[in-house]
Parts: structure tokens; C-alpha cells; sequence
């Protein structure tokens, strides 16, 4: 019993430093390319002369692209 628990406990921690640790250098110059492209959407929006809805709606696009581009969802 105690070699199983010790086991599963192995397992799960291995999974998990597999799965939060960056897979390559690529992924993280993926990250790297999306907060690069936030940060411009986000000061195109704050340089724009629009009203407050605007900009707020302007914002939240960056935000929602920037959750996509993470995530994968779009190709770079």
C-alpha cells in the first residue's frame, strides 16, 4: 500500500513539472510574441482619441486576442 501511494505520488508529481515547465524555447518565444503584440494593441487603444466605450471595448479585444494567442488558438 505504501509503494502505491509513494508511486502515484511520483507520478503526479512528474506529470505536473512536465506539464508547467515550458516544452521548448519555442513556446516560450511564442508567449513572448502575444504579450509583445498586447502591449502594442493596448497602447494603440490608449492613443486613440475615441470615448471611454470605445477604448474599453478596444481593451477588452486586446485582451480576449491575447487569451487566444496563448492559448493557442491562432497561428503565429
Amino acid at each position: 500500500m505504501k509503494r502505491a501511494i509513494a508511486l502515484t505520488l511520483a507520478v503526479v508529481f512528474f506529470l505536473s513539472v512536465f506539464l508547467w515547465l515550458p516544452q521548448s524555447s519555442s513556446a516560450r518565444a511564442r508567449a513572448d510574441i502575444c504579450y509583445d503584440d498586447w502591449e502594442a494593441c493596448r497602447s494603440r487603444a490608449f492613443q486613440s482619441d475615441e470615448g471611454i466605450i470605445k477604448t474599453t471595448l478596444w481593451l477588452t479585444v486586446c485582451d480576449l486576442a491575447l487569451g487566444k494567442c496563448v492559448l493557442g488558438f491562432t497561428k503565429l
